[in-house]
């Protein structure tokens, strides 16, 4: 936070006198007596001015683990600074991420070349973009990436660990609502203390298309990628080389019902043998009620399936009730079917959560929400526990200086 206020007090007399200025905040909390120190913090701002414009926004994130059900470990402060300047056809944008794993117990990495195990301290990730228009229809751009990773291992010493990501192409934008986009991309990674060293390219062509002549209130597109690799994973086998196909469609059924669905299919092509690498579809229906309040109340389907080395599944339903002014009801039921490594718990894992809650808008200044919940699973025995979430989103409003 303090780097982007001194970034833009250095850029602001090159820039322009008029500015606007923007903001948010997001707290969310929770917890249970296996993870009772859940948590989220969210704090966010925009400075615009005519062509240009600064975004900051900061993160703070827990979660524990327990010895019943074991969680990745996700505490962190993560920054992130974006910058774009736009001078005609042509736009720059640098950023910078900077990440910082908290807490006493470090996540786990699992170095390649059999070097054992490292453990996250965190990163920061410089990049910079540039796009041009060179016409109406032909669109250039790169982006280069930087990571200077923070991994020690047991003993304490620094792995040296780099990064470096180097991305460029062209889109053309047809008459006909298709475009076709060329693009390469060089990723390069290396640790002098552990003695390492890869580097993999990547060739990705892209055909997308939206019809345009289509029923009033529906939207499909859908776009086909075919990734040609050179190099090998940190396992050192050759990467192979990947189509993948996406389908997307959004219908307004009658003017109270929309559905949306997107479908994926990701084929592999590996030294002669084609195989499927991952399937999915997903889908999500809304009912939109008591339209004539502030408060919209609505409730959403959604269900999720997708295969690949694992099966992931997930089905539920949220509704929004609005009771009075700004005071609405809310419920959620969710069931999961994901694979889990926990001892004498089988392949896979099933969890059932639900619950009601409620929720107060303030207009469109903050929202104030918390919701009760209890969650079943199959572990080494069936096991079931409450828990309780809140939330606390605030926006003060868009202003000019």
């Amino acid at each position: 936070m303090r780097i982007s206020i001194f970034l833009f007090v250095l850029l602001l007399p090159a820039l322009a006198l008029a500015v606007s200025v923007d903001g948010w905040m997001n707290v969310q909390t929770g917890g249970d007596s296996l993870s009772p120190q859940m948590g989220r913090l969210d704090l966010g701002g925009l400075l615009k001015g005519g062509n240009w414009s600064l975004v900051v926004h900061q993160r703070f994130s827990h979660e524990d683990s327990t010895g019943i059900v074991p969680r990745i470990l996700n505490s962190y402060s993560r920054t992130d600074i974006d910058f774009l300047i736009e001078a005609g056809p042509v736009s720059i944008n640098p950023d910078v991420c900077w990440t910082v794993d908290i807490g006493d117990k470090k996540p786990e990495i699992v170095l390649p070349g059999e070097a054992g195990i490292a453990y996250r301290d965190g990163f920061i990730r410089p990049g910079l973009g540039i796009e041009a228009d060179v016409s109406e229809e032909i669109h250039l751009f790169a982006r280069g990436l930087y990571w200077n990773r923070d991994l020690k291992q047991e003993d304490d010493y620094d792995l040296a660990w780099t990064e470096t990501r180097l991305i460029g192409g062209v889109t053309w934008d047809s008459p006909w609502g298709t475009s076709l986009t060329v693009a390469g991309l060089n990723h390069k990674t290396s640790s002098d203390f552990i003695d390492y060293e890869a580097t993999w390219s990547r060739m990705d062509v892209r055909v997308a298309v939206q019809p345009q002549s289509l029923p009033v209130n529906m939207f499909v597109s859908g776009d086909v990628t075919y990734s040609a690799y050179d190099g090998s994973d940190f396992l050192d086998h050759d990467i192979a080389d990947r189509l993948t196909s996406r389908v997307r469609l959004m219908q307004m059924v009658i003017p109270s019902v929309s559905v949306n669905a997107t479908f994926e299919s990701v084929i592999d092509f590996d030294d002669g043998i084609t195989r499927s690498a991952c399937t999915s579809a997903e889908s999500r229906i809304v009912y939109r009620f008591m339209r004539s309040r502030d408060i919209t109340s609505a409730i959403v389907v959604f269900g999720k399936l997708s295969r690949s080395s694992i099966r992931t599944e997930r089905a539920g339903v949220f509704s929004r009730i609005n009771l009075y002014r700004g005071l609405s009801f809310l419920f959620d039921a969710e069931a999961h079917v994901t694979p889990t490594s926990v001892t004498g718990a089988g392949p896979d894992r099933k969890r059932y959560v639900f619950g009601p809650g409620f929720e107060y808008q303030f207009g469109n200044t903050a929202r104030i929400w918390g919701i009760i919940e209890q969650e079943r699973t199959n572990l080494e025995k069936n096991q079931n526990w409450w828990r309780f979430r809140a939330g606390l989103e605030f926006y003060p409003g868009y202003f000019n200086i």
